[in-house]
């Protein structure tokens, strides 16, 4: 029997089993004959196509929410890559601010240190120079930095100094603003950064897409394997009667030939019966024939001896007797005669 699968939107193709006799083109064109009696198609059983149906929907279904949780996934981490780089270019924005805030706050000092005629090498400059040191602690001041510091503190400022001082306050304020805010943008470009490299390490979409092509498959192989165990059942159900008749056929054309057999043996022994009748017959009509002779015979030596003047008419039993004798001796005188004939031939 071969079951053949029919591709269609529910079907795939399945394997058949098929057996072809070769023994001349007469029995192969039988074999292909019997074959194509055989043969059903998958498209054509009465299958729970409902439920392959559903299967297939299924399968579907859970691909497109692979490949939508995917979806989703990546457009969240674009989102949101998108967003870190937005907020590091308003972070270096405010720095860059920050920074022109800071130089304003220097080129104001520069005024005021012409304004009052302050030398950029004098003792008045250096303090003061000092004091936003240690006001901003930049760097670390030496022990006779501080000592000269701590002096500063304890004097009055000059005038010039003291408005010099009010602008180094905003002046530090712009500046850690600005640090800040580079410090932020460096945060956020390294956090999308990371993302980047990671989407790309794991390439969620493309892992969806092979993961949903992996089920699709699976569920094929499914639904095939659903197709030919139903396409099997089928077959054999539909079949199963035929092959019961097939074997019925089968005992019975046994039994006849039984049968012819016992009434050949029988015939063979009626013709074996027939055959030893005849013989028997045969036998007994030689013997039959041998005693016609015989009686023939001694009718014709009672006559030649009563022609010669022999009374035989009164002889009694023992004459008889002795005239069977005689006819006994001379067919053994026959027989010895015709024996040396032969021999004489020989």
């Amino acid at each position: 029997m071969q079951v053949r699968m029919q591709t269609n939107d529910n079907q795939v193709m399945g394997p058949g089993i098929q057996t072809q006799s070769k023994d001349s083109e007469k029995a192969g064109a039988k074999s292909a004959k019997v074959n194509r009696k055989n043969t059903i198609f998958a498209g054509e059983l009465p299958m729970k196509k409902d439920h392959i149906m559903l299967r297939k929907q299924q399968a579907q279904k859970k691909a497109m929410k692979m490949i939508q949780d995917a979806w989703v996934g990546d457009r969240k981490a674009d989102e949101s890559m998108a967003q870190m780089q937005e907020k590091a270019e308003m972070s270096r924005a405010e720095a860059i601010m920050n920074h022109e805030r800071v130089e304003e706050s220097k080129a104001r000092k520069e005024n005021l240190r012409q304004k009052y005629g302050v030398d950029a090498d004098s003792q008045e400059q250096k303090d003061l120079e000092l004091l936003e040191q240690g006001y901003s602690r930049t760097r670390e001041l030496t022990e006779e930095e501080e000592q000269r510091l701590a002096e500063l503190r304890s004097e009055p400022l000059t005038e010039y100094q003291e408005r010099c001082m009010e602008i180094h306050k905003e002046q530090h304020l712009f500046q850690n603003r600005a640090e800040s805010a580079e410090s932020v943008a460096r945060m956020y470009d390294q956090s999308a950064a990371s993302m980047k490299i990671e989407r790309l390490k794991f390439h969620k979409m493309l892992d969806a897409q092979e993961d949903a092509n992996d089920l699709m498959e699976a569920t094929g192989k499914e639904i095939v394997g659903l197709l030919w165990d139903e396409a099997k059942d089928h077959v054999d159900e539909t079949y199963e009667e035929k092959r019961e008749e097939e074997k019925e056929k089968a005992e019975e054309k046994e039994e006849e030939e039984e049968k012819v057999e016992d009434i050949r043996e029988e015939k063979e022994i009626i013709e074996e019966r027939i055959e030893s009748d005849r013989e028997s017959s045969h036998e007994a009509e030689e013997s039959h024939k041998e005693q016609e002779r015989d009686a023939r015979e001694e009718a014709e030596l009672l006559k030649n001896m009563a022609e010669s003047g022999m009374d035989v008419a009164g002889a009694g039993a023992g004459v008889q007797a002795e005239i069977k004798e005689m006819l006994h001796k001379m067919k053994l005188l026959e027989v010895d005669i015709k024996g040396i004939e032969v021999d004489e031939e020989v």
